[in-house]
């Protein structure tokens, strides 16, 4: 099981708004180019998550069912 929090070092924006993830993230996490990825403001200000879209979708649905009352 991943650990809860990991720190995977720093990335800068260029010009495009565009930053590259930590290799060290992106194989902790499983990215690999191509794939795409959901940006979400974190809970703190000035954060943000990056999840894997089936990461989040996964997430999604689990929420969908727990607020129906229903398994997912």
């Amino acid at each position: 099981m991943p650990e809860s929090h990991a720190f995977y070092g720093s990335a800068t924006v260029g010009s495009k708004g565009q930053i590259v993830i930590p290799a060290d993230a992106r194989n902790a996490m499983q990215i690999k180019a191509g794939d795409k990825v959901v940006v979400v403001r974190g809970p703190r200000e000035g954060s943000i998550i990056i999840f894997r879209v089936d990461a989040f979708e996964g997430l999604m649905a689990r929420a969908t069912a727990a607020e129906s009352g229903t398994q997912g």
